[in-house]
């Protein structure tokens, strides 16, 4: 996955600003951060092609399964037959790796949507998606409708049930909660990467991920 000098223009505001990136299906996790209006969601839709007006160079020939922030399934829908829509959606659904991963939450295959919790929907999106078989999963804010109790279980979860030799790519503001999972950071401000580096080096310097995003943010 390759963007080359990628600029995305709003009028006179430029969304995306120069930006280049390299990311490889190497099964690290890496954390994209940034306040709002840094550009998070404008570079994710360079990422998924749903954005084709922009100056520079995409390359992208790899494999993506993407997690939105916000329910992507119908209300009245039972959780089997959403198993049943990836499965005939997507030639690289393991179904019955969703169904170890909905067990494992007690989560009831026969329950419709509408009759669970927020966070059991997370759940839910989160299963089908890591129980695709593709080079890179991309998430956006994974916990953001989890509760503290459920929170370490969906971590453990996104660890321990990806194909380990895939990448995934987190977008998320709570980087206290998540900053566990990365193996790679990349900071955006105001539409350019101001950081992109390997946790263990922004270790040696900071206590923690939060403490670096804070003093480059100021």
């Amino acid at each position: 996955m390759k963007l080359n000098n990628i600029t995305v223009k709003y009028g006179r505001k430029k969304a995306i600003n120069d930006l280049s990136l390299n990311l490889k299906s190497d099964g690290s996790i890496i954390g994209i951060l940034g306040p709002n209006g840094a550009g998070k969601t404008t570079l994710l839709n360079i990422i998924l092609k749903r954005l084709n007006t922009f100056s520079g160079e995409r390359k992208i020939h790899e494999s993506i399964a993407y997690m939105p922030d916000r329910p992507f399934l119908y209300e009245d829908m039972k959780v089997k037959t959403a198993i049943k829509l990836f499965n005939d959606l997507f030639d690289d659904f393991d179904s019955q790796k969703a169904i170890n991963m909905l067990n494992n939450f007690n989560i009831d295959l026969n329950m419709k949507l509408h009759d669970g919790s927020k966070g059991m929907h997370e759940q839910i999106h989160l299963s089908l998606i890591l129980s695709r078989n593709t080079d890179f999963y991309i998430l956006d804010e994974p916990l953001g409708a989890v509760d503290p109790l459920h929170r370490d279980y969906l971590l453990d979860s996104i660890k321990n049930y990806r194909n380990p030799s895939s990448s995934i790519i987190i977008v998320t503001h709570l980087i206290k909660d998540l900053e566990q999972l990365f193996d790679k950071v990349i900071l955006l401000k105001k539409g350019k990467i101001v950081l992109n580096s390997n946790t263990i080096d922004i270790m040696e310097n900071y206590p923690d991920v939060e403490s670096l995003y804070r003093e480059v943010m100021k």
